[in-house]
C-alpha cells in the first residue's frame, strides 16, 4: 500500500513539473530575447548620443576644435551614418539588425544640407556586427580649402575593444 502511495506520488509531481516546464519555458525565452533587444536598442541610443554630443560640443566650439570619446556599439549593428534629420538638423542614424525597433536616431545642432552654410560630416564608424565593441572616436572641426564645402566635422574611429 505504501509503496503505490509513492509511486502515484512520483508520477502526479512529475506530471505536474513536466507540464510546468513546458508553459515556462517559452514565456522565460521570450523574456530573454526581449531583454537583450532593450540592452542592444539602450547601448545603441547611449552611443548615438554620445556621438551627438561631440558633434555638438565640436561645432559649438568653432572651427580648429577637437575631441575624443568612447563608447560601446552593440552586437548587431548594421551602419552608423549621419543623415539629414527633423528639423533641418544633421542626426546621429545607427542600425540594427533586430526584427522591430531597429533604429536609433538622435539630433545634433548641426544644420542640413538644405542650409547654404551646412557643415559636412566625413569619414565613418567601424562597424562590426559579430561583436560589443568598444571605440575610441576623435571628432575634429575642420577648414578645406580646396573642398566645395570647405567647413567640415571630420571623424576618425577605431575599435579598441570587442567582446
Amino acid at each position: 500500500m505504501r509503496g503505490q502511495l509513492s509511486i502515484e506520488f512520483i508520477v502526479v509531481v512529475s506530471g505536474l513539473l513536466i507540464i510546468l516546464a513546458t508553459i515556462t519555458m517559452p514565456m522565460y525565452n521570450q523574456a530573454r530575447a526581449d531583454a537583450e533587444r532593450v540592452s542592444k536598442l539602450a547601448d545603441a541610443r547611449e552611443a548615438a548620443n554620445t556621438l551627438a554630443n561631440a558633434i555638438n560640443t565640436v561645432y559649438a566650439a568653432g572651427v580648429g576644435s577637437r575631441q575624443t570619446v568612447e563608447y560601446w556599439l552593440p552586437k548587431g549593428v548594421v551602419s552608423v551614418s549621419f543623415v539629414d534629420g527633423a528639423e533641418n538638423r544633421v542626426d546621429v542614424k545607427i542600425e540594427l539588425n533586430l526584427e522591430s525597433d531597429n533604429l536609433v536616431q538622435v539630433s545634433t545642432i548641426l544644420p542640413s544640407s538644405s542650409y547654404e552654410n551646412y557643415v559636412v560630416v566625413s569619414g565613418s564608424i567601424l562597424i562590426n556586427s559579430v561583436y560589443r565593441v568598444r571605440h575610441h572616436t576623435s571628432l575634429q572641426y575642420d577648414f578645406d580649402i580646396d573642398n566645395e564645402q570647405p567647413r567640415r566635422i571630420v571623424i576618425s574611429d577605431e575599435i579598441i575593444e570587442s567582446v
